[in-house]
């Protein structure tokens, strides 16, 4: 096994661009995810500390990435999360096993080779959170497999067993989880591999089979090795070890565990482990040895970029170098007489993280089983214990009791909301009838509120219980933001009010921030505007000439603050239409690159056919620039409008689009065409009924039919 750093497992193959991203975990840095994950996942150029270019960045490659988190609500840090493209979905723990996995699968696609055939889907699996300790100071461990062209069956094996795990668990939590699922599935469809687990395999709990034996049978055990942060609670913990001692096979000679560094009452350094497991494992027949986790393992100085550019900002490759780690990972390895097991991932040695009573956790993890003289590489993996010391006297001398874990903070989590989404304008709601309670109050603020601690809110929700206590329902609330309305009109479009990443949702006496997902993602455009984009605008963006301030640097502005900058002054040429008409007709190979450069997924594909700078979109305002003339603009005739969209009616039924899986490519055409069509129809009403036009309605006829 070769040691990378964790944020390693997240980079694309060589040649490939993250298309998709499911993930799991307990603990959740929503800005981490933004600013320091995703960024080395998307293969960025620009490091967070660039403020507004990196946002821009950023915001541009989620345009066609799907990215999906599940994670448990108790341990949420919302930060200064700003990505609408981003769904966080909380997995409340009663109608969901409590999520303590740590899982990532990602899909990889080629632009050269973009067909599901020639996808990569990762498994990346282990004991790091997705936060900042996780990724960069604490002692963790984790593995990336990947399910790629020419991968060996029992990698492909371990990569589909954990989607049908991760699938199992979450369900079609949204409607993008629903695409990502599919978009996965069809990888595997397109590329069959036998199944295999002999020398390795994934591991999910909860499993009816439970925890898979550590030991093969008719191999003697000589020695078990555990890392554990975290130890069961209670006096009596001999059902831990008998369990333990049931999965090695009946039979040990050697237990060994390692804890996280502590001091005794003497000052003296010793793991923290429960003296009860201890004593339990003696009595269970084990010699047992201890060692703390080296809290200095793994530290390096952090090396200066060759220029001492960001000399004073954390560099996101370097791990931190304080001596000071904490003790994360968990593993099991077991030592036998043929063979050596490892099994990692999110399982700490309790009885729900072992899956050993009926209300498991959700764990995950891997498992490998190597011939004894092929396993060198999977002892290596723990080799972030100090020295071993044998118990030979009482254990409260070898050990230091666990602070007392007092489970998740917080007070509290709205399980009857079952769903929060959000447009652009109106908050979407589904509950469950039966858990609602009399009262519940949702508030959302503006987000630049919120990013500059500003009291500025939309008007409150509040939702009564439904008269019909059965099943799930629905409800819609505008958003409206009151406090804009006394501003003058010059300050009021300054800073439009937009929805927030979460609400503030509180009932009876408790009070919750909850994520929001957003619907309509291909609607949002990359940096916001003052005002909207005209036909002349767009026509220009297809041309490669890209909106002044969408590639200044804001300092630690970010893609929601509107562009900067003077008015566009009228060109003196501006309001000609054959020039009008000239750029469009040079704007068609932008337009046909655009179509086929974007979509490697659904989200994608959308945005690039129907989205703020898509043809649909610029059909749109071709026709608005003939019904609402503007000063300085060409006033346009029924004719070139008709010509206009004559073209691109003909451009989306012919232009080459990436194929999605289940058809999804053809249905976005059929809805663009018509679109297209149907605002053609409009123009081509408008001809003059003289015989001059037969030639027009000729030309339209030969593409389409008869208007």
């Amino acid at each position: 096994m070769k040691a990378r750093r964790l944020l390693e497992l997240w980079e694309p193959p060589q040649g490939y661009r993250l298309a998709s991203a499911m993930a799991t975990t307990y603990e959740l840095q929503a800005d981490f995810l933004e600013e320091d994950l995703l960024p080395v996942a998307l293969d960025l150029r620009l490091p967070a500390a660039r403020g507004r270019e990196f946002r821009l960045e950023l915001e541009r490659a989620l345009q066609d990435t799907e990215v999906s988190v599940f994670f448990h609500p108790g341990r949420y840090q919302a930060g200064l999360r700003r990505s609408p493209r981003i769904d966080l979905v909380p997995i409340p723990e009663g109608r969901y096993p409590k999520l303590h996995a740590k899982v990532a699968m990602l899909r990889f696609v080629s632009p050269a080779a973009p067909e599901p055939i020639s996808q990569v889907v990762r498994l990346v699996v282990g004991s790091a959170n997705l936060t900042s300790p996780g990724f960069r100071s604490n002692i963790e461990v984790g593995a990336a497999i990947d399910d790629a062209p020419g991968a060996t069956a029992e990698a492909a094996t371990a990569v589909r067993d954990a989607v049908s795990w991760l699938e199992g668990l979450v369900g079609e939590t949204t409607e993008q989880v629903t695409r990502q699922l599919r978009d996965i599935k069809a990888v595997f469809k397109n590329r069959p591999a036998p199944r295999r687990v002999e020398q390795l395999r994934f591991v999910g709990l909860p499993s009816k089979a439970g925890f898979p034996p550590l030991a093969s049978r008719g191999d003697r055990v000589s020695r078990v090795t555990i890392s554990s942060p975290f130890w069961p609670a209670g006096d009596d913990l001999s059902d831990v070890a008998t369990a333990l001692r049931r999965l090695c096979g009946g039979d040990w000679k050697i237990v060994r565990l390692i804890g996280p560094a502590d001091l005794d009452e003497k000052g003296r350094a010793r793991p923290a482990i429960p003296a009860g497991l201890v004593r339990a494992l003696l009595t269970a027949g084990a010699s047992v040895e201890v060692a703390a986790a080296d809290p200095g393992y793994g530290c390096s100085a952090a090396a200066e970029d060759d220029e001492g550019e960001f000399d004073e900002v954390a560099d996101r490759r370097a791990p931190k170098a304080d001596g000071q780690r904490s003790l994360h990972a968990k593993a099991l390895l077991v030592e036998g007489s043929k063979q050596t097991r490892l099994a990692i991932g999110s399982f700490n040695l309790t009885r729900k993280g072992m899956g050993l009573v009926s209300s498991s956790n959700a764990e995950a993890g891997l498992m490998w089983a190597l011939p004894k003289k092929d396993a060198a590489g999977l002892t290596a993996v723990l080799s972030f214990g100090t020295a071993w010391r044998k118990v030979t006297r009482a254990p409260e001398d070898f050990v230091v009791e666990p602070t007392p874990f007092d489970g998740d903070e917080g007070g509290g989590w709205p399980t009857f909301i079952v769903s929060l989404r959000a447009r652009r304008d109106e908050l979407v709601l589904e509950g469950d009838a039966a858990e609602w309670p009399p009262e519940v109050v949702i508030r959302m603020r503006d987000i630049r509120a919120r990013l500059l601690d500003r009291e500025e809110w939309f008007d409150a929700w509040t939702v009564g219980a439904p008269s019909d206590a059965h099943g799930f329902f629905q409800a819609t609330n505008p958003l409206r933001a009151s406090w804009i309305e006394p501003l003058p009109e010059a300050d009021r479009g300054a800073w439009p009010a937009l929805p927030d990443l979460e609400a503030e949702v509180t009932w009876g006496e408790l009070t919750a921030v909850v994520p929001v997902v957003f619907e309509d993602k291909h609607l949002f455009p990359v940096a916001e505007s003052r005002s909207r984009e005209d036909e002349q605008s767009l026509i220009a963006w297809f041309l490669g000439l890209r909106t002044t301030g969408e590639s200044e640097d804001g300092g630690f502005g970010h893609s929601i603050d509107p562009v900067k900058g003077a008015q566009e002054s009228p060109s003196l040429t501006g309001d000609i239409l054959s020039y009008l008409v000239r750029d469009f007709v040079h704007a068609l190979p932008g337009i046909r690159n655009r179509l086929a450069d974007a979509g490697m997924t659904e989200t994608g594909l959308r945005a690039a056919l129907l989205g703020h700078r898509s043809p649909v979109e610029l059909a749109r305002e071709a026709l608005r620039a003939r019904r609402e003339p503007q000063p300085g603009r060409p006033q346009k005739t029924a004719v070139a409008t008709a010509f206009q969209l004559a073209e691109l009616h003909r451009l989306l039924q012919c232009v080459p689009l990436p194929e999605l899986a289940d058809g999804v490519t053809e249905s976005l055409r059929a809805q663009a065409v018509a679109e297209v069509g149907a605002l053609l129809a409009e123009a081509a009403a408008d001809l003059p009924d003289q015989d001059r036009t037969a030639i027009v309605r000729s030309y339209l006829d030969m593409h389409r039919g008869t208007p």
